[in-house]
């Protein structure tokens, strides 16, 4: 049966899963050799950013769960990447690169830009502009009719 063609688009909720699907396939094919998922690398330069890096703090710059970059960093601390910084105190740990995390980055980054440059070359310059500039758009539009 022939698909009918709809006034309004698809939803825009699996249009934006089917793309990050993609995008996050992409990184994760790239990145397989060295044992790392898409969804870890971001967090891990979360850590190096602010480490120490509480729960908390990467959460917030992730604009995240805080139990799923709890679950995060548990799997990256089995890896070696971050342990706990001994040196901060209080309920809340805080986490801090091992020299296999900063490894880690150092061989990731060019494989990442690889990615990242072959994705963007698919578009052009005027639609590279524009995905940004909607993603922000639509980022800062959805926060704040949340809160409404």
């Amino acid at each position: 049966m022939p698909k009918a063609n709809h006034p309004h688009p698809q939803c825009i909720n699996l249009q934006m899963m089917r793309a990050s699907h993609y995008i996050l396939k992409t990184y994760d094919e790239a990145y397989r050799p060295y044992g790392i998922r898409a969804t870890q690398m971001p967090v891990l330069g979360a850590v190096a950013r602010l480490a120490p890096a509480s729960i908390k703090q990467v959460a917030d710059e992730m604009e995240s769960e805080r139990s799923v970059i709890s679950r995060k960093l548990q799997v990256m601390e089995k890896n070696g990447w971050v342990r706990e910084d001994p040196k901060t105190t209080g309920k809340e740990k805080a986490f801090i690169l091992t020299p296999g995390g900063k490894n880690m980055i150092e061989a990731i980054l060019p494989v990442k830009q690889k990615v990242q440059s072959r994705i963007m070359k698919s578009l052009t310059n005027n639609e590279q502009r524009l995905l940004m500039s909607l993603c922000n758009k639509l980022k800062s539009s959805t926060t704040s009719s949340i809160k409404d």
